[in-house]
């Protein structure tokens, strides 16, 4: 048997000392990596047995990684069975720990029902529907945008809706928007998380519109080609057969917001996406723009609610995103990522930030 990798036996390690009666599951998801980060790979998430097994939960950067252990619950499990939640993680998740024989067969009991519900036309058909529903709900934000990093972050979100509505008419899923062939037809790319290589069919001219959104400029540009996307999409999803279309609204998940700004919550924050500001600069300078352009609108949005939530100045990520501004791009994430440490410098927040296994030991225990 192959042995654990080292930041694995040590969460293994606490859970059997310290959350024996608490944990149920500890979850490795493959395809998450980039890099050689192995996020993903040595551990994603934990499913609690108690209240006291949420304690587990934690972020830090180890050698300059961030990890971010983090508990989903089994009603939050249930959700990614029916499409409503994050895919891969149930997808591509590997049991590294169970405290009992019943919570593992729960959990593969959980990937089969996936599975079917994948190769179900009727459910992956009204999936595609709501999904489309919800694009539409998107778009009517989009129509007034005059920002063009604010409109980049919608039409983000609109594309990554009818990605999944594609991809669920090919009886597979994808977690992140698809904007070329390469992310949809080669299975021998990287990360699962960025590519949807079971793709069979799709709707007349995708690919070619979804580059658009790469290099569309000004929010007219934007909306013209997000415009198209949902026209082809559209006609795409009704020339399969027919079902029932569910309006679903996705529901928002807004911060609570409790007087003076909790910048202990900030750090949280970048903890958990200092591995995006690692990654944009890791696809910029390897001209993958495709994955940059991804995960830069999926950080512009998350800075758009930090910049609210903690009263912060609203960072502005995406003012140039065409595939010749990928150094432009880069150094602008790096001077972001700058200004953020700044701020929580400012406010005497210390980072859980270590070097070693050894450090992180120690620092977790003085917390």
């Amino acid at each position: 048997m192959e042995k654990p990798h080292p930041l694995t036996q040590w969460a293994i390690n606490k859970i059997k000392a310290e959350y024996k009666d608490d944990i149920a599951l500890l979850i490795a998801v493959t395809g998450h990596a980039t890099d050689g980060d192995s996020h993903g790979e040595v551990f994603d998430y934990f499913i609690p047995e108690t209240e006291r097994g949420y304690q587990l939960s934690r972020t830090f950067l180890l050698d300059g990684i961030g990890h971010d252990l983090y508990p989903r619950s089994w009603e939050r499990m249930e959700k990614s069975i029916t499409l409503d939640e994050m895919t891969i993680v149930l997808a591509n998740g590997n049991i590294l720990y169970a405290n009992h024989e019943e919570s593992a067969d729960r959990f593969l009991a959980m990937q089969k029902q996936l599975t079917e519900n994948l190769n179900n036309p009727e459910f992956v058909y009204r999936k595609a529907l709501e999904r489309m529903d919800a694009a539409m709900d998107l778009y009517r934000n989009l129509l007034f945008e005059e920002k063009s990093y604010r409109a980049r972050s919608q039409a983000a979100y609109i594309h990554l809706y009818l990605s999944q509505a594609v991809a669920y008419l090919n009886h597979t899923y994808t977690d992140s928007a698809i904007f070329s062939e390469k992310q949809a037809y080669d299975s021998s790319c990287q990360s699962r998380m960025y590519h949807c290589p079971e793709l069979v069919s799709v709707p007349d001219s995708f690919f070619t519109y979804c580059r658009r959104l790469l290099t569309a400029e000004t929010p007219k540009e934007i909306r013209e080609t997000i415009d198209t996307l949902l026209i082809v999409t559209r006609k795409f999803i009704l020339g399969k057969k027919p079902g029932q279309n569910v309006h679903c609204r996705e529901p928002e998940n807004q911060a609570v917001k409790d007087g003076k700004p909790d910048y202990r919550g900030l750090a949280d924050w970048y903890q958990e996406l200092s591995l995006t500001f690692r990654r944009i600069r890791f696809f910029c300078k390897e001209n993958m723009p495709e994955e940059a352009y991804e995960d830069a609108c999926n950080l512009q949005s998350e800075l758009i609610a930090i910049g609210e939530e903690f009263q912060i100045e609203e960072f502005n990520l995406l003012d140039s995103s065409s595939p010749g501004s990928l150094g432009y791009l880069s150094l602008r994430s790096q001077k972001i990522e700058q200004a953020i440490r700044k701020i929580l410098a400012d406010h005497q927040v210390c980072l859980a930030e270590y070097q070693s296994l050894d450090e992180l030991e120690k620092g977790l225990a003085a917390r």
